[in-house]
Protein backbone atom coordinates (compact mmCIF):
# COMPACT_ATOMS: atom_id res chain seq x y z
CA UNK A 1 0.00 0.00 0.00
CA UNK A 2 1.37 3.49 -0.61
CA UNK A 3 2.17 5.56 2.33
CA UNK A 4 2.16 9.34 2.05
CA UNK A 5 5.27 11.22 3.86
CA UNK A 6 3.66 13.11 6.42
CA UNK A 7 4.62 15.08 9.28
CA UNK A 8 4.23 12.74 12.90
CA UNK A 9 1.09 13.79 15.19
CA UNK A 10 2.58 16.02 17.82
CA UNK A 11 4.58 18.11 14.91
CA UNK A 12 1.30 18.55 13.78
CA UNK A 13 -0.07 19.95 17.19
CA UNK A 14 2.64 21.81 17.47
CA UNK A 15 2.24 23.88 14.29
CA UNK A 16 -1.73 23.75 15.64
CA UNK A 17 -0.99 25.51 19.03
CA UNK A 18 1.26 27.90 17.36
CA UNK A 19 -1.14 29.00 15.08
CA UNK A 20 -3.60 29.37 17.58
CA UNK A 21 -1.69 31.09 20.35
CA UNK A 22 -0.52 33.57 17.59
CA UNK A 23 -3.78 34.55 16.68
CA UNK A 24 -5.19 35.06 20.42
CA UNK A 25 -1.93 36.99 21.05
CA UNK A 26 -0.80 34.29 24.05
CA UNK A 27 2.51 32.78 24.99
CA UNK A 28 1.15 29.38 25.86
CA UNK A 29 -2.13 27.14 26.58
CA UNK A 30 -2.39 28.09 30.18
CA UNK A 31 -2.75 32.18 29.05
CA UNK A 32 -5.24 30.62 26.13
CA UNK A 33 -7.24 28.86 28.65
CA UNK A 34 -7.48 32.26 30.70
CA UNK A 35 -9.36 33.74 27.36
CA UNK A 36 -11.35 30.91 26.29
CA UNK A 37 -13.44 28.06 28.18
CA UNK A 38 -11.93 24.31 27.93
CA UNK A 39 -14.97 23.36 24.84
CA UNK A 40 -14.40 25.98 22.66
CA UNK A 41 -10.34 25.24 23.25
CA UNK A 42 -10.05 21.68 22.82
CA UNK A 43 -12.51 22.16 19.99
CA UNK A 44 -10.83 25.01 17.88
CA UNK A 45 -7.18 23.07 18.31
CA UNK A 46 -8.51 19.38 17.44
CA UNK A 47 -10.18 21.63 14.09
CA UNK A 48 -6.35 24.17 13.28
CA UNK A 49 -4.38 20.37 13.81
CA UNK A 50 -6.76 18.66 11.24
CA UNK A 51 -5.86 22.03 8.62
CA UNK A 52 -2.25 21.66 9.52
CA UNK A 53 -2.48 17.55 8.62
CA UNK A 54 -4.44 18.68 5.49
CA UNK A 55 -2.20 21.09 4.25
CA UNK A 56 0.91 18.63 4.40
CA UNK A 57 -1.57 15.99 3.04
CA UNK A 58 -1.72 18.10 -0.18
CA UNK A 59 1.91 18.43 -0.62
CA UNK A 60 2.46 15.30 -0.16
CA UNK A 61 -0.17 14.10 -2.54
CA UNK A 62 1.52 16.53 -5.30
CA UNK A 63 4.92 15.11 -4.18
CA UNK A 64 3.73 11.63 -4.90
CA UNK A 65 2.02 12.65 -8.29
CA UNK A 66 5.03 14.66 -9.68
CA UNK A 67 7.29 11.56 -8.80
CA UNK A 68 5.03 9.72 -10.60
CA UNK A 69 4.78 11.93 -13.45
CA UNK A 70 1.10 12.39 -13.18
CA UNK A 71 1.03 16.22 -12.81
CA UNK A 72 0.59 16.87 -16.46
CA UNK A 73 -1.74 13.70 -17.37
CA UNK A 74 -5.58 13.68 -18.24
CA UNK A 75 -7.72 13.37 -15.02
CA UNK A 76 -8.59 9.80 -15.51
CA UNK A 77 -5.21 8.81 -16.18
CA UNK A 78 -4.75 9.82 -12.60
CA UNK A 79 -7.41 8.91 -11.19
CA UNK A 80 -6.58 5.38 -12.28
CA UNK A 81 -2.85 5.36 -10.91
CA UNK A 82 -3.96 6.37 -6.90
CA UNK A 83 -6.93 3.95 -7.22
CA UNK A 84 -4.18 0.74 -8.57
CA UNK A 85 -1.81 1.83 -5.58
CA UNK A 86 -4.00 1.99 -2.97
CA UNK A 87 -3.78 5.81 -2.74
CA UNK A 88 -6.90 6.17 -1.63
CA UNK A 89 -7.20 3.84 1.25
CA UNK A 90 -4.17 5.16 2.48
CA UNK A 91 -5.17 8.59 3.10
CA UNK A 92 -8.36 7.48 4.57
CA UNK A 93 -6.61 5.19 7.29
CA UNK A 94 -4.22 7.75 7.90
CA UNK A 95 -6.33 10.40 8.13
CA UNK A 96 -8.57 8.56 10.55
CA UNK A 97 -6.48 7.20 13.18
CA UNK A 98 -4.06 10.53 13.20
CA UNK A 99 -7.26 12.33 14.20
CA UNK A 100 -7.89 10.54 17.04
CA UNK A 101 -4.34 10.30 17.85
CA UNK A 102 -3.92 13.90 17.66
CA UNK A 103 -7.55 14.86 19.67
CA UNK A 104 -6.08 12.59 22.94
CA UNK A 105 -2.85 14.11 23.01
CA UNK A 106 -4.40 17.58 22.31
CA UNK A 107 -6.45 16.90 25.33
CA UNK A 108 -3.50 15.91 27.59
CA UNK A 109 -1.60 19.34 26.89
CA UNK A 110 -4.49 21.13 27.78
CA UNK A 111 -5.55 19.22 31.11
CA UNK A 112 -2.18 19.36 31.92
CA UNK A 113 -1.62 23.11 31.09
CA UNK A 114 -4.82 23.47 33.78
CA UNK A 115 -2.77 21.61 36.27
CA UNK A 116 -3.94 17.85 35.81
CA UNK A 117 -1.35 15.10 35.99
CA UNK A 118 -2.07 12.69 33.30
CA UNK A 119 -0.74 10.80 30.41
CA UNK A 120 -1.68 8.29 27.59
CA UNK A 121 -2.56 5.57 29.50
CA UNK A 122 -0.35 1.72 28.63
CA UNK A 123 -2.35 -0.03 31.40
CA UNK A 124 -5.14 -2.68 30.41
CA UNK A 125 -7.62 -3.79 33.10
CA UNK A 126 -10.15 -6.62 32.61
CA UNK A 127 -9.89 -6.52 28.71
CA UNK A 128 -10.15 -3.02 28.17
CA UNK A 129 -7.61 -0.17 27.64
CA UNK A 130 -8.43 3.24 28.19
CA UNK A 131 -7.13 6.34 26.34
CA UNK A 132 -5.99 8.54 29.28
CA UNK A 133 -4.83 7.91 32.73
CA UNK A 134 -4.68 10.18 35.51
CA UNK A 135 -2.16 10.83 37.28
CA UNK A 136 0.18 7.94 35.93
CA UNK A 137 0.09 4.88 34.56
CA UNK A 138 2.86 3.62 37.30
CA UNK A 139 -0.27 4.43 39.86
CA UNK A 140 -1.71 1.71 38.66
CA UNK A 141 0.01 -0.60 40.41
CA UNK A 142 0.01 -3.76 40.15
CA UNK A 143 -2.25 -5.80 37.62
CA UNK A 144 -2.78 -8.04 39.88
CA UNK A 145 -4.03 -6.05 42.67
CA UNK A 146 -4.51 -2.79 40.61
CA UNK A 147 -4.92 0.63 42.79
CA UNK A 148 -7.98 1.13 40.98
CA UNK A 149 -9.12 4.12 43.30
CA UNK A 150 -5.80 5.78 43.04
CA UNK A 151 -6.98 6.41 38.94
CA UNK A 152 -9.04 8.62 36.93
CA UNK A 153 -9.42 6.98 33.03
CA UNK A 154 -11.16 8.53 30.32
CA UNK A 155 -12.17 7.51 26.92
CA UNK A 156 -12.12 9.96 24.59
CA UNK A 157 -13.85 10.26 21.07
CA UNK A 158 -13.61 13.09 18.17
CA UNK A 159 -17.88 12.02 17.26
CA UNK A 160 -20.32 9.34 18.12
CA UNK A 161 -19.42 8.16 14.47
CA UNK A 162 -16.71 6.46 16.10
CA UNK A 163 -17.74 3.39 17.46
CA UNK A 164 -18.48 4.66 21.36
CA UNK A 165 -20.24 1.66 22.09
CA UNK A 166 -16.70 0.13 22.62
CA UNK A 167 -15.79 2.54 25.49
CA UNK A 168 -18.86 1.30 27.77
CA UNK A 169 -16.10 -1.03 29.18
CA UNK A 170 -14.30 2.26 30.61
CA UNK A 171 -17.18 2.04 33.80
CA UNK A 172 -15.49 -1.17 34.94
CA UNK A 173 -12.79 1.36 36.43
CA UNK A 174 -15.07 3.32 39.46
CA UNK A 175 -13.41 6.11 38.47
CA UNK A 176 -14.07 7.38 34.78
CA UNK A 177 -15.39 8.93 31.90
CA UNK A 178 -16.65 9.22 28.40
CA UNK A 179 -15.39 12.05 26.96
CA UNK A 180 -16.88 13.07 23.12
CA UNK A 181 -14.81 16.30 22.16
CA UNK A 182 -16.70 17.66 18.59
CA UNK A 183 -20.32 19.65 19.06
CA UNK A 184 -21.84 16.50 17.04
CA UNK A 185 -25.19 16.63 15.27
CA UNK A 186 -25.25 12.81 15.83
CA UNK A 187 -25.51 14.26 19.39
CA UNK A 188 -29.33 13.77 20.63
CA UNK A 189 -31.89 13.62 23.48
CA UNK A 190 -32.47 9.88 21.86
CA UNK A 191 -28.73 9.32 21.84
CA UNK A 192 -27.66 9.93 25.15
CA UNK A 193 -30.43 8.16 26.48
CA UNK A 194 -29.53 4.99 23.84
CA UNK A 195 -25.51 5.49 25.56
CA UNK A 196 -27.17 5.70 29.01
CA UNK A 197 -29.04 2.24 28.56
CA UNK A 198 -26.45 0.88 27.15
CA UNK A 199 -24.33 1.52 30.17
CA UNK A 200 -22.65 4.82 30.03
CA UNK A 201 -22.36 6.21 33.81
CA UNK A 202 -20.18 9.32 33.69
CA UNK A 203 -20.32 11.71 30.15
CA UNK A 204 -18.46 15.07 29.24
CA UNK A 205 -19.88 16.65 26.18
CA UNK A 206 -18.85 20.08 24.26
CA UNK A 207 -20.88 23.04 26.41
CA UNK A 208 -22.86 24.05 23.15
CA UNK A 209 -24.18 20.37 23.38
CA UNK A 210 -24.87 20.40 27.09
CA UNK A 211 -26.22 23.93 27.08
CA UNK A 212 -28.89 22.97 24.10
CA UNK A 213 -30.42 19.48 26.04
CA UNK A 214 -29.40 20.40 29.64
CA UNK A 215 -33.19 20.12 30.07
CA UNK A 216 -33.43 16.90 28.76
CA UNK A 217 -30.04 15.31 30.20
CA UNK A 218 -30.87 16.37 33.63
CA UNK A 219 -34.23 14.26 33.39
CA UNK A 220 -31.95 10.90 32.67
CA UNK A 221 -29.42 12.26 35.18
CA UNK A 222 -32.92 11.82 38.06
CA UNK A 223 -34.12 8.57 36.07
CA UNK A 224 -30.51 6.67 35.51
CA UNK A 225 -28.53 8.10 38.21
CA UNK A 226 -26.08 9.03 35.46
CA UNK A 227 -23.59 11.97 34.77
CA UNK A 228 -23.78 14.67 31.89
CA UNK A 229 -21.75 17.40 32.17
CA UNK A 230 -20.06 20.08 30.36
CA UNK A 231 -16.61 19.60 28.93
CA UNK A 232 -15.14 22.51 30.75
CA UNK A 233 -16.03 20.82 33.70
CA UNK A 234 -13.65 18.16 33.25
CA UNK A 235 -10.41 19.94 34.64
CA UNK A 236 -12.20 21.08 37.63
CA UNK A 237 -13.31 17.82 38.58
CA UNK A 238 -10.03 16.38 37.74
CA UNK A 239 -8.11 18.47 40.18
CA UNK A 240 -10.88 17.60 42.83
CA UNK A 241 -10.07 13.86 42.16
CA UNK A 242 -6.24 15.01 42.21
CA UNK A 243 -6.79 16.52 45.43
CA UNK A 244 -8.35 13.43 47.11
CA UNK A 245 -6.40 11.41 46.52
CA UNK A 246 -3.39 13.60 47.72
CA UNK A 247 -1.71 15.41 45.02
CA UNK A 248 -1.84 18.74 44.81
Amino acid sequence: MTKLSIPEVNEIITEAILNITKRYGVSNLRELLMMKNFSDTINELEEEANKVYKKYERKAIMKYLKQRQLLNKDVMTVIDAIINNSLLTSIANTRRARAGVATERILILLLRSSGVKCEEASIEYEGYKPDIIIPSNSAFGDYSKPNLDKIFVLAVKRTLRERWSEDIRIFRFPNSAFILIKPDPDFTPQKAEDMVKSGMKRIYIPDSLYNMYKDYLNILKRRYEVVFKPLSDLTKDLLEFQRKIGLS
